[in-house]
């Protein structure tokens, strides 16, 4: 039993020692085991000076790398391939592979295959263009409202764009991010972006104020025959005309005309202040509130009489309003 003792504690030190050396070279070896792996990586092209990609066959590839295991842990989360496109001045279909050097990886590690290696892509000229710009307006405003489309206002209205002669070319205007509208009843001013050319193609950076504005939804609507009312000031006379009703027409909110009816409307001629004669004389028109006469006020001829040069009866009315 001592013997045993013995051996564990005889030269202690040197054996501890050779108990860490042991972990380090056997964590040495593990770590300069090579292994492969497989990573998606982005592909970051530039095109040539004065030229834009409208398309390419691919933005990712699947690369396989060999290394020792403690070098591969080293490599990026974000694993990108570069590739410079040189030499090219004319627009059109172009290919090219990648290779090795396209991609940068820590000492150590070996790049086994791209795939896929080969890469199309289509160029064209980038070219500028002065265009008008117009509000992508989304959505409904609020019932019994509408938006003034004439008075829209944009500030700027023209913004200078660059992109492919492709997409420019036959470019008549360039719109803004959606403006959104759904709800509202008060004109509101909005600072938008503007809308890309196309995928991966943004129009400019500039900022747009966009005005919206915004009123009540007028309409117009005729009401015919509307019988007339004639307001005089003495017994001692009476009146005479051919003119019973009159046709006019009136605005106002959609939702207001499309409730009312002609018997909301008061049209009467103000007879109180005449002495006999014959006039040529205005219509009043008394309307609910927000409904206004969009026709000219109606004239009427009226006569007005002295009831002891004539005896007869016949439309005679009292100082209050009488049809």
């Amino acid at each position: 039993m001592h013997n045993i003792k013995n051996l564990f504690v005889h030269n202690l030190s040197l054996k501890i020692i050779s108990l860490f050396l042991a972990i380090i070279l056997w964590f040495y070896v593990a770590g300069e085991q090579k292994e492969e792996i497989e990573r998606r990586a982005s592909l970051n092209i530039e095109p040539p000076a004065g030229m834009v990609i409208i398309t390419r066959s691919t933005d990712k590839v699947d690369v396989l790398l060999r290394g020792p295991k403690n070098r591969l842990s080293l490599l990026p989360s974000d694993l990108r391939i570069y590739y410079k496109i040189e030499g090219i001045e004319k627009a059109g279909e172009y290919s090219f592979t990648l290779s090795a050097q396209n991609i940068e990886v820590p000492s150590g590690v070996k790049v086994v295959s791209i795939k896929p290696s080969t890469i199309r892509v289509s160029l064209d000229r980038l070219i500028r263009k002065w265009l008008p710009i117009k509000p992508d307006i989304q959505g409904r405003v609020g019932e019994g409202y509408r938006i003034v489309k004439k008075k829209i206002k944009l500030n700027p209205n023209i913004c200078l764009v660059e992109g492919p002669e492709k997409v420019l070319k036959n470019l008549k205007y360039v719109y803004t991010s959606p403006v959104k509208v759904t709800g509202y009843t008060k004109s509101f001013t909005r600072r938008v972006s503007l809308r890309p050319l196309a995928k991966g193609h943004p129009s400019s950076s500039e900022i747009i104020e966009v005005s919206i504005p915004i009123e009540r939804d007028l309409v117009n609507k005729e009401f015919k025959d509307v019988p007339l009312k004639f307001l005089l000031s003495s017994f001692n006379f009476f009146f005479k005309t051919s003119t019973k009703s009159v046709n006019i027409t009136l605005t106002g909110p959609r939702e207001d005309l499309e409730r009312m009816k002609k018997s909301d409307i008061i049209a009467f001629v103000d007879l109180s202040e005449l002495n006999p004669g014959r006039y040529k004389l205005p219509v009043h028109i008394k309307l609910p509130v927000q409904i206004s006469l969009l026709s000219e006020v109606p004239l009427i001829e009226v006569e007005v009489k002295d009831i002891s040069e004539w005896k007869e009866k016949q439309n005679v009315f009292s100082p209050s309003l009488k049809e």
